[in-house]
């Protein structure tokens, strides 16, 4: 039998059925390690090629240099084959997306710099790309300050009041110029005349008027000098009559707006109506419908003729 025996295992071996089976070991050998596998692998691949193990894989490459790739993120040599995404740019996700927001980091740096974004941006890194964009806040924040600390000069304008209280002059009147808006309905604005004009000599957030007298004529423009100031000239003020915040006395009265007496005399007396009443029986103001005739002297200050 056990001649028997041998001769069937050296029939088999004939036919290369069981190649490395020997007397000393009959047990199976289908449970082989991975190295045992990975080596099979290995040995299937041709001579001609180069090759590369990577995290437990094998990779083969044609050149040598074909089947390495360098991650444009963080600088890691690897296997291309075991690269992220099809492009094999990025050793990993957290390197691809790191990438796009960098990139998206250097275009709005590029903008904020007036430079137009390239289609590639470069890619900055985390550390630099903040230190440029606090850099470029500081410069901002100086430019600012020293357009700030610049002091802007106006030009000096000419101040046709003071060239009036100066050279001790008299404007020619608005009446001489039939032409002129309110040309025709001037010669009721004289010197003396009392209207209600806004109080800026209060500390009130509120707009507040205050009665004032025409002292000076020049023009469109007259020197006012609020009541109660008698002879005292450091509040006169020059103002055109033609504005929307010239009135008559009284207007106050009717349109339900407060009279406040400037602050510099309010204390001259405890009760200002009756010095009002006193000092405005017989006064002379301007005309009920003055501001209309302003309004109408406004749109047709100039009427060409037309050819026939």
């Amino acid at each position: 039998a056990e001649r028997t025996a041998r001769s069937e295992r050296k029939r088999r071996d004939s036919f290369g059925m069981f190649d490395g089976y020997d007397s000393c070991s009959e047990e199976s050998t289908s449970s082989s390690s991975s190295e045992d596998s990975e080596d099979d692998v290995v040995r299937s691949i041709p001579a001609s090629l180069p090759i590369i193990k990577n995290n437990g894989q094998v990779y083969t490459y044609p050149d040598g240099k074909a089947g390495m790739a360098t991650c444009e993120m963080c600088g890691m040599v690897g296997v291309r084959d075991a690269f992220y995404s099809k492009t094999k740019r990025f050793c990993s996700v957290s390197c691809s997306r790191s990438y796009s927001s960098n990139s998206k980091k250097a275009s709005i740096l590029a903008r904020l710099q007036g430079k137009p974004p390239t289609k590639k941006a470069k890619v900055l890194q985390k550390q630099p790309l903040m230190a440029k964009l606090a850099a470029y806040a500081q410069y901002q924040a100086s430019q600012q300050n020293q357009a700030k600390s610049k002091s802007v000069v106006p030009a000096e304008s000419f101040d046709w009041g003071r060239y009036i209280c100066s050279s001790n002059t008299v404007g020619a009147p608005v009446s001489c110029f039939k032409h002129a808006p309110m040309g025709t309905c001037w010669g009721d604005i004289k010197e003396g005349v009392r209207i209600e004009v806004p109080n800026s000599d209060t500390n009130l957030s509120t707009k507040v008027y205050w009665i004032a007298e025409i002292i000076k004529l020049a023009g469109f423009k007259a020197l006012l000098r609020y009541e109660g100031f008698d002879s005292d000239t450091s509040k006169d003020f020059w103002c055109n009559l033609c504005i929307p915040e010239v009135h008559p006395v009284g207007w106050c009265a009717s349109s339900n707006k407060p009279l406040v007496p400037p602050k510099s005399i309010q204390h001259k007396y405890s009760n200002w109506k009756p010095v009002l009443v006193k000092r405005l029986t017989g006064a002379k103001t301007l005309p009920t419908d003055f501001t209309a005739k302003v309004k109408h002297a406004a749109s047709h200050s100039y009427s060409p003729a037309l050819p026939e």
